[in-house]
């Protein structure tokens, strides 16, 4: 069967699963001789050469991995306007499958203490995952869990349920927080999605099941931890770790989850964690009704962000529905919305520059978050990452300015009025 492209050095078998923009072939690698799996990326929109560099970095990047607990890389690169790379094949399923048929609580901290060995590795070589989840979690014959997909293709759209070599984009089921108001990630992220997929582990269901994606993201970063079952009780205090809405009140590395994989028992809680008073940097305790401060002004940056004049009974309706969870008061709310829009109706203007590859990460993630609150409905939220992504990265970034021209010519027009000529 012939393939997309002709790889030097290997031969395409047959086609084995295929995502929006991806595809992955069974191949034979000719020197040496061995079986690979070979994802294919075809060029996105626009064939746009520097989303296939890339790619081709992050999959060098990835190729660089030495452990046992992430994908092999056998090689990488661009071929006719179409990225390709090729990895160990892993025929023993992935975590979903498992998860299905049932998993004991020690296999489920087995494989949740494997994840936070591949991502210390990953994390010291400054890598984040971004997109942990069951369906990229597979086994070898052998049992041993590897993580697969480190971003690779992220942008790709789903058509199929293959996860077989992670082609499946990621959901907001496992997304943190600070992710999903477009907020910087760093590897906190990544270990407390490990907790949203730990928790689908011990009891074989989600952790938020809701009727959409607003309502999914909406729970991640406001509404409570849910309860483990009785016989499960031992567990929580890991999974409160693992999950707390504020990154501070988290494990710091992988390397600390290992070490409280090991001794379970003695995990402390968010919540009681004692703080020193004279240390400024230090996590203070959760306010009545389970959120973080930063979680509180989270909530009134939203309503900031709420399209004006949102009156209608839809409007009153969510509102109703997902403001104000635990009770929150609303003297606190007010001013917490006057102190949010005091500290942002300055524009912090940065001229276009090459950008590190840490803000292209924080820019491309509030891109992505502009997209999807834009498609929810959700004006005023995309206008504020837009707005940002000019702002504070670059003025001239054409998708945030076409997206921004429509949704708020006000803001576009002072924008493009504050924004330098490039070259200057």
């Amino acid at each position: 069967m012939a393939g997309p492209i002709e790889i030097p050095n290997f031969e395409l078998v047959r086609e084995i699963g295929r995502g929006g923009m991806a595809s992955v072939w069974l191949a034979r690698q000719l020197q040496p001789k061995r079986d690979v799996a070979i994802k294919i990326v075809a060029p996105g929109g626009g064939n746009d050469e520097s989303f296939m560099q890339s790619l081709k970095q992050e999959g060098d990047t990835v190729a660089q991995f030495n452990h046992s607990n992430i994908v092999t890389v056998y090689a990488c690169g661009v071929i006719q306007q179409h990225y390709f790379l090729a990895m160990e094949i892993l025929s023993g399923g992935d975590l979903t499958d498992r998860i299905k048929a049932g998993l004991s609580p020690e296999e489920a901290l087995d494989i949740t203490r494997q994840m936070a060995a591949a991502l210390a590795h990953a994390h010291k070589r400054h890598v984040l995952h971004r997109d942990i989840k069951p369906e990229n979690i597979l086994f070898d014959e052998e049992g041993r869990a590897v993580l697969v997909d480190f971003g690779i293709a992220k942008e790709a759209d789903k058509d199929s349920e293959f996860t077989r070599m992670g082609c499946v984009v990621g959901t907001p089921h496992y997304m943190s927080p600070e992710r999903a108001q477009g907020h910087p990630v760093d590897g906190r992220s990544d270990l407390y999605a490990v907790g949203v997929v730990l928790y689908e582990m011990l009891t074989g269901k989600k952790l938020y099941e809701k009727e959409d994606t607003f309502a999914i993201s909406y729970a991640h970063v406001y509404e409570p931890i849910p309860p483990l079952p009785p016989e499960l009780s031992e567990y929580q205090p890991l999974l409160n770790k693992l999950l707390a809405k504020d990154p501070d009140d988290r494990f710091q590395t992988a390397d600390e989850l290992l070490e409280a994989l090991e001794q379970p028992g003695r995990v402390p809680t968010a919540a009681t964690r004692p703080v020193s008073p004279d240390d400024p940097n230090a996590t203070r305790a959760m306010p009545a009704g389970g959120q973080s401060t930063r979680a509180m002004q989270g909530a009134a940056t939203q309503m900031m962000d709420e399209p004006a004049g949102d009156s209608t009974a839809a409007g009153k309706a969510r509102l109703k529905k997902y403001l104000l969870p635990g009770g929150v008061a609303v003297a606190a709310l007010l001013a917490l919305v006057l102190w949010q829009w005091l500290g942002t109706t300055g524009i912090q203007q940065k001229p276009a520059a090459l950008l590190t590859p840490q803000e292209m990460v924080r820019m491309n993630d509030l891109l992505a978050a502009a997209r999807t609150q834009s498609k929810l409905g959700n004006v005023g939220m995309a206008v504020n990452n837009y707005e940002k992504v000019l702002t504070q990265f670059d003025c001239h970034n054409t998708e945030a300015l076409s997206a921004l021209q429509t949704l708020d010519p006000g803001k576009y027009n002072k924008i493009v009025k504050n924004c330098a000529p490039v070259g200057n």
